[in-house]
């Protein structure tokens, strides 16, 4: 069961009980001020409690909140009081260590995160007290899923008109897997034979088609036969009637159920919950990506792994193979099956593939379509079809078709064996003929009609039946008596009809052989949609996973103000009331860093207030505090973050102090990178424009 975003406030004031004196006191004098003894740590924590609580507070702590504030905080909420680990993983590519680190001590100083142990693991969570204030930005997600376009831009022209599969290419394949080439390898391993890769790649450069072949098989679409491809009847219907959206769902989820089963024998392992649970968590992925917008890899990466974290129970963690910052296989699933576009490391949700126009514009665009031609013959027997036609009216035409150009324009021809593949399923020259003439608004040759019927009456002439059965008309009755087929009849069933030795390859072989041009070769319906026993048998209509439209929390929150501008003001109020007041140097500066790092949220914490001075940041000529602060940075072991001017440059880095040598009268830092990736970095103290020490975490983590 989820957590809830905030803990009893009980809760978090006994965290802060388990603080070391030296650190609890520390942290209330930062909220209260100076505190009177003897010490009572009940009635601090109540004082802290109450202020916190006070309107005014509040709004201040609102408007001091920034962007990184914002993002840390609904990561917290939707990780659920993560680990410091684990939030460096989903920031992974945006902060370093070193800066996450450091927004999270701020972070503490100001009250707003807290941290506890449980389970032998440190967590860090949300200031209970501050509920009304932290609430909007924990249940914001949309701030950590940010798109590189901004709302009123379009994405970049190469991103927006390329994608990798269209529905004219997706009918297109439908003609090249279902053409009776022969495409499996014959040595068992059910790989594709290297040929029809070959093939493939020059009609459709840039796809993987054996991901997406795998993808249909999977989905039962498409049925191995042999060492042939051939299409279950009843489910391509369905598949060619879903929606654009869930139709490139579903070819990915057929995709990443390949891609993590390839190379294995895909009898018995696809299952219907399986594909089930990949289509949802698909759908899932793409239904929080708004058209248009290009959306980073590390940003859709985390989404991934949020569904990950969500739908761990669900045996689903296959579609997650591949841990941050690696792409997850439901990513390159839908990048294969033309669901994403990927530009320059970015992805682009395929518009025409998931947005769906509006009823009044859907009608408008029907009915101007319906006016238009969908394709144009360039010839009696080939035609070319426009980017106006749909999937289904393209899939119609590609079953009975061969394709032969995918450049700018895709095209098709017809021939006896294109037609007799229609005609063994089902498909009549009448109906080929009318959709044809439908789609080219009455174009089409006339001689084609006349080719047609005859091809249909030629192809019943000769029947193959699985079996096998030989079926023979009278004018071709001769041909069990001599040639290449006599020798494989087993016996005459009846008149025209005979059982064979052998396989239909066999047979089939044996008939050209002898002679025969087109073979008629029904598939059989029954035995054809029972093949695929568990595959997915229909297509679910999708849900977008924990769509509920409810805030995490269950609770409506009347947001306060997160404003930079108002955040400046009460910044400079501060630091006009602390001009005012008398201080030692040491003092000021002191709190002149509070403010800055928006710890001082009353008046009352400048007045009375005990401070213990303590140097963070040095800048430019003070080499005094330069070389103070790199001391106590390499005795305490903390982060250290370098500004420095490089070639006349501004160069920055954060890691860990190793030492300060001395060499030809200059001090030089020598630092090891956070990164943890390049070697250590030296810098003479005197070329150091800021040195800053980051805190520690006053929790001890």
């Amino acid at each position: 069961m989820k957590r809830p975003l905030f803990r009893p406030i009980e809760f978090w004031l006994s965290s802060l009980t388990t603080l070391p004196d030296t650190s609890f006191f520390e942290l209330m004098r930062s909220a209260l001020g100076n505190i009177k003894t003897p010490f009572n740590k009940q009635k601090l924590l109540e004082d802290l409690s109450v202020f916190f609580s006070r309107p005014e507070i509040q709004e201040t702590v609102a408007a001091f909140i920034d962007g990184d504030d914002r993002r840390i905080i609904a990561a917290i909420a939707l990780l659920g009081e993560p680990v410091p680990g684990e939030l460096e993983s989903f920031f992974s590519g945006e902060y370093s260590c070193a800066e996450l680190h450091s927004l999270l001590i701020n972070l503490e100083e100001r009250f707003i995160v807290y941290r506890f142990r449980e389970d032998g693991a440190g967590h860090i969570a949300l200031n209970p007290r501050l509920e009304a204030v932290l609430a909007p930005a924990a249940e914001d997600q949309s701030q950590l899923f940010s798109p590189l376009a901004a709302p009123d831009r379009k994405p970049p022209d190469e991103a927006r008109e390329t994608t990798a599969l269209n529905g004219r290419l997706l009918a297109s394949l439908f003609a090249f897997f279902l053409s009776g080439e022969v495409f499996f390898k014959t040595d068992g391993t059910g790989g594709f034979r290297k040929k029809m890769l070959d093939d493939g790649a020059k009609l459709f450069p840039g796809l993987d088609l054996e991901v997406l072949a795998g993808g249909l098989l999977e989905l039962g679409v498409l049925i191995q036969d042999g060492e042939r491809l051939r299409s279950n009847r009843k489910k391509l219907a369905a598949f060619r009637d879903l929606e654009n959206a869930e139709r490139y769902v579903y070819l990915a989820a057929g995709a990443a159920v390949f891609l993590q089963n390839r190379g294995q024998n895909r009898e018995n392992y696809t299952s219907r919950s399986l594909l089930k649970t990949a289509a949802g968590l698909i759908h899932s992925l793409a239904s929080f990506m708004e058209a248009g917008k290009l959306y980073p890899g590390p940003v859709l990466v985390k989404r991934a792994e949020i569904l990950r974290r969500e739908t761990a129970s669900a045996g689903s963690s296959w579609i997650f193979s591949g841990e941050i910052p690696r792409t997850p296989l439901l990513i390159i699933a839908m990048e294969q099956a033309g669901l994403l576009v990927k530009s320059a490391g970015a992805y682009l949700l395929a518009e025409a593939a998931w947005k769906k126009p509006g009823k009044n514009e859907t009608a408008g665009k029907e009915k101007e379509s319906a006016a238009k031609p969908k394709i144009a013959f360039d010839s009696p027997f080939s035609f070319v079809l426009y980017p106006e036609i749909p999937f289904a009216g393209a899939l119609d035409a590609a079953l009975f078709s061969r394709i032969e150009e995918t450049g700018t324009a895709l095209r098709f021809s017809i021939s006896r064996e294109s037609a007799a593949r229609a005609f063994n399923q089902g498909c009549t020259a009448d109906h080929i003929w009318k959709l044809l003439e439908r789609l080219s608004l009455g174009r089409a040759d006339g001689a084609l009609k006349l080719n047609l019927e005859d091809w249909e009456q030629r192809c019943h002439e000769v029947a193959l039946f699985e079996g096998t059965v030989l079926c023979l008309s009278g004018t071709h009755a001769w041909l069990a008596e001599n040639g290449p087929i006599a020798a494989l009849v087993k016996q005459a069933i009846a008149p025209g009809i005979f059982l064979l030795h052998g396989d239909r390859e066999k047979a089939a072989a044996a008939l050209r052989e002898a002679g025969v041009g087109i073979i008629s070769e029904p598939s059989g319906e029954a035995a054809e949609d029972g093949a695929d026993g568990e595959n997915l048998s229909v297509f679910p209509a999708l849900s977008p996973h924990n769509d509920s439209g409810e805030s995490p929390s269950g609770e409506e929150h009347a947001p306060y103000a997160y404003d930079a501008d108002k955040a400046e003001q009460i910044k400079e109020k501060f630091r006009a009331a602390l001009a005012g007041m008398k201080v030692s140097p040491q003092e000021k500066e002191e709190l002149l860093a509070r403010i800055k790092r928006r710890m001082i949220i009353s008046d009352s914490q400048l007045r009375d207030i005990s401070i213990r001075y303590e140097k963070l940041e040095a800048r430019a000529l003070d080499f005094l505090g330069k070389t103070a602060i790199a001391k106590q940075a390499l005795e305490q072991g903390s982060l250290i973050e370098v500004n420095w001017l490089l070639n006349g440059e501004k160069s920055k880095i954060l890691g860990t102090p190793e030492n300060l040598e001395k060499k030809g009268g200059e001090t030089i830092l020598v630092i090891k990178p956070a990164d943890g990736h390049s070697g250590p970095v030296k810098i003479p103290l005197g070329k150091i424009s800021l040195l800053r020490r980051i805190k520690q975490s006053i929790f001890g983590e």
